[in-house]
C-alpha cells in the first residue's frame, strides 16, 4: 500500500524531467554555442538565439505560443534593415512562421471582452473592471515592449525580444531554425 503512492512519485517525476528537458543549440562550424544560445556572428551581425519560456504579464496568452528570444547586434558601420521574413521554423517537415504581434495582442483583448460585465448599479464592480482593464494595458505595453521588432538597426545598436510560434512546435524533439539563411538545429 504505501509503494503505491512512492511509485506514482517516481513517475511523475520521470515524466516531469522529459516535459521539462530544456532546448539546446545542435554545436555547428556555422556558429557557436553559449549558454543553450546558439550565436551567429557574421562580418555585420551578431545573433543569439534561445528558445525560452516567455514570463511576462501576457504569459496567460503567449503561453499558447512557442517562445524564441533573439538578439541581434549591427557590428557594423552601416544601418542594416532585418526584414520581417528573417527567421522561420522547420519542424517535423513543416515550415512555421512566427505569429504577428496583432495576433497575440488579439488574444489580449479577447480575454477581457470573456470577462463578465459588471452589474452598473455596483460601483465595487466597476472599479474591479477598470483595474482590469488597466491590468490588460498593461500586459498588452509589456508584450509590445518584449516583441522582437523587425526594421532598421542602426550601426552598434541592438534589438532583442520574443518571436512566438505555433505550439505544435514544442511537440518535436528536433527543430531547424532559419535566422537570416543561416540554419540552427535545436534538440532536446
Amino acid at each position: 500500500m504505501k509503494r503505491a503512492p512512492f511509485l506514482a512519485l517516481v513517475i511523475l517525476l520521470v515524466l516531469g524531467g522529459c516535459l521539462l528537458k530544456p532546448w539546446k543549440p545542435v554545436p555547428d562550424p556555422v556558429y557557436s554555442v553559449e549558454d543553450r544560445y546558439a550565436v551567429i556572428q557574421t562580418d555585420s551581425l551578431e545573433i543569439y538565439i534561445r528558445p525560452q519560456v516567455y514570463s511576462g504579464g501576457a504569459v496567460s496568452v503567449a503561453g499558447d505560443y512557442f517562445p524564441v528570444w533573439l538578439r541581434v547586434k549591427n557590428v557594423s558601420r552601416h544601418k542594416i534593415s532585418l526584414d520581417s521574413k528573417s527567421f522561420s521554423i522547420l519542424a517535423g517537415g513543416k515550415q512555421f512562421d512566427y505569429k504577428p504581434l496583432q495576433v497575440l495582442l488579439s488574444g489580449i483583448q479577447l480575454l477581457y471582452l470573456l470577462g463578465k460585465d459588471p452589474d452598473p448599479f455596483n460601483t465595487s464592480a466597476v472599479e474591479t473592471q477598470q483595474q482590469a482593464l488597466q491590468i490588460i494595458r498593461d500586459q498588452i505595453n509589456e508584450l509590445v515592449d518584449d516583441y522582437f521588432s523587425f526594421g532598421d538597426i542602426l550601426p552598434g545598436g541592438v534589438k532583442e525580444g520574443y518571436l512566438f510560434y505555433n505550439d505544435k512546435v514544442g511537440t518535436y524533439n528536433e527543430f531547424e531554425l532559419d535566422a537570416l539563411g543561416h540554419k540552427v538545429t535545436f534538440v532536446r
